[in-house]
């Protein structure tokens, strides 16, 4: 960025901190596209870095009081956008079903050595979790997960009914899903999700 580009900010950022609308929407228009772009390689989702995008910039509205001490706009935008991107993941992966997320995640990430890394160790976690489950909720939970029976084909291998099944499988994920509350997990995701980016 120029001087003079340096000084239009200099000036625009001054002006915001004593509340001044224009100066917002000035400094809005120079930096939304490149927030958006950041963000959008971060998440691979266009509404929801369009959604991080604007809440970078409520949140630099509501604290503009506090901007003092900011060098660099651009770098304090990126930061608070990469924090709020980072919340996003996390949101997403406790909506979604929590394999499929790491599912996605091991698909999307094997091919680098980093993500290859991450990916196993993960697998290691899940796969130590499956083992923990009882007995009978084990069996039913491989059989669809891994040799991807109906309810139906394991209800006749079990020799069970298909409702218990459906059960079994039910309270295998809902332990499972618990994994996610797990920090440690967690920062395996983010890595995952986000190795290469950084």
């Amino acid at each position: 960025m120029g001087d003079k580009s340096s000084l239009s900010e200099s000036t625009s950022l001054l002006l915001l901190r004593q509340g001044d609308r224009q100066a917002f929407s000035k400094l809005y228009d120079l930096y939304w596209e490149m927030l958006y772009c950041y963000v959008v390689r971060v998440l691979r989702d266009k509404e929801d870095a369009m959604d991080v995008v604007q809440d970078t910039f409520i949140s630099l509205w509501q604290q503009r009081a506090a901007l003092g001490e900011v060098q660099s706009l651009q770098a304090y935008l990126k930061a608070m956008a990469r924090y709020k991107a980072m919340k996003c993941i996390r949101d997403n992966i406790r909506k979604h079903d929590y394999l499929e997320s790491l599912l996605d995640c091991f698909t999307q990430h094997e091919e680098s050595p980093e993500g290859l890394m991450v990916a196993h160790e993960l697998r290691g976690i899940i796969d130590a979790e499956i083992e923990r489950l009882p007995t009978m909720m084990r069996k039913v939970f491989i059989l669809s997960r891994r040799e991807n029976l109906s309810y139906k084909e394991i209800a006749s291998k079990l020799v069970i009914s298909d409702k218990t099944v459906k059960k079994q499988i039910s309270n295998a994920l809902r332990i499972l899903r618990s994994k996610i509350n797990d920090p440690h997990v967690t920062s395996l995701l983010l890595l995952l999700v986000l190795e290469g980016h950084f």
